[in-house]
């Protein structure tokens, strides 16, 4: 007698609890890709947020009862996950849904950007675009107490005195439009974007000294002033004129830097800050 086939489940088979749990054992799954059924429903659960940001995933033991796996398989879907950015290993603790939205969009940019080979100029020219739009939204929406933060942070990237201050300033003003807009999506983009470029331009010149960094971080220091300005009069047109000619002097500038200039973030020697990037941003 031949022996009856488990049942394929698909995320929509399976109704969520309102305490955030599945209605239910899923019950013994199909062996093809098991692994990537658990990985469905448990994304189906986390997007919902029937599973919320932070929150604790069951224990390994209670998640192979559930969809009726072993545990080498559920431990193959947690690594799935973690590999989207939606869930976070700790080691002795368990398994963690992302905190943050940082983590999801570091891991899916970082991915790409590594497999299609992109430029450090293309990765500026985007973050122009980005921060562009973003000044145009934080021309209506920004508080006069935010646009007061982000001149502080540009004159920060005048006065800075070390390394790390500079590096600081300059992601914290240009981070700074993002949240000026008051969108998350479009935050969490340029904060992305604007954390991996000055990772490059800081590992490019890892030996340089703080003296090096202080003038490199100056000489744009009036292009910084100018959009805060702009950004103060609530003038959109000329904002944009002033991020654009911003990130087009940086552009500029990254083409007189061979290791940058030339570089693709599918290069090896690149991966270690395209990694750091991704790191930082899943811990928040």
């Amino acid at each position: 007698m031949a022996r009856p086939r488990a049942a394929q489940v698909s995320p929509g088979d399976v109704e969520l609890r309102g305490d955030g749990g599945l209605r239910g054992d899923v019950g013994p799954m199909a062996r093809p890709k098991v692994a990537d059924q658990m990985i469905s429903l448990l994304r189906a659960e986390i997007v919902s947020g029937a599973l919320p940001r932070g929150a604790r995933l069951p224990p390994e033991r209670e998640l192979a009862q559930r969809f009726g796996v072993s545990g080498p398989t559920v431990r193959e879907a947690i690594r799935g996950l973690s590999a989207l950015g939606l869930v976070e290993v700790r080691h002795g603790s368990g398994a963690y849904v992302a905190p943050n939205i940082d983590g999801i969009v570091a891991v899916s940019l970082g991915a790409l950007v590594q497999l299609e080979e992109v430029g450090v100029e293309e990765l500026i020219r985007l973050c122009a675009v980005l921060n562009g739009y973003a000044a145009r939204l934080a021309v209506e929406r920004a508080t006069d107490e935010e646009i007061a933060a982000i001149r502080v942070a540009a004159q920060a990237t005048i006065t800075g005195t070390s390394v790390d201050d500079i590096a600081n300033a300059i992601t914290t003003f240009l981070t700074s439009f993002g949240e000026a807009a008051h969108d998350r999506l479009l935050a969490a983009l340029i904060r992305f974007m604007v954390n991996l470029v000055t990772e490059l331009e800081i590992g490019s010149h890892e030996r340089e000294s703080a003296e090096f960094w202080r003038r490199w971080s100056a000489s744009a220091g009036s292009l910084r002033l100018a959009m805060v300005e702009r950004l103060e009069e609530r003038d959109p047109e000329r904002l944009a004129a002033a991020v654009a000619e911003y990130h087009d002097v940086v552009v500029e500038r990254i083409k007189t830097v061979p290791a940058l200039r030339d570089a693709r973030l599918s290069d090896p020697t690149l991966a270690r800050f395209l990694a750091r990037v991704v790191a930082d941003s899943s811990r928040g």
